[in-house]
């Protein structure tokens, strides 16, 4: 070869491949993101009871999943809830039957 080059070896370039470094994945941590959600659903309950509206918003741990409920201001009455009670009611009871079934199983 006239140029000066040297030929490289097929080994030499799949090291120079695979030593590239790995982004290591996010660590996610479920505490402090549970904690950032019911801060959220706070402020948002105080926000909607300064504005005199009568929503209320939690979160169900069962579901894993946020509840709206809308009320009456003068009497109290639920208008709205979603999901609705039904849905969280039985939600509830699968949860509870994972659980027992889970348990026979072990």
């Amino acid at each position: 070869m006239g140029s000066g080059t040297q030929p490289i070896a097929a080994a030499e370039v799949a090291a120079a491949s695979t030593t590239a470094p790995q982004a290591a994945p996010p660590k996610i941590d479920s505490d402090a993101m549970r904690k950032n959600l019911q801060e959220a659903i706070d402020r948002i309950n105080a926000m909607v009871r300064d504005g005199g509206r009568a929503l209320h918003f939690s979160f169900d741990d069962k579901m894993k999943t946020p509840v709206i409920v809308v009320r009456n201001q003068e009497s109290g009455e639920v208008i709205r809830q979603i999901p609705s009670e039904t849905v969280v009611k039985m939600a509830h009871s699968m949860e509870d039957l994972k659980g027992l079934l889970y348990n026979e199983i072990t």
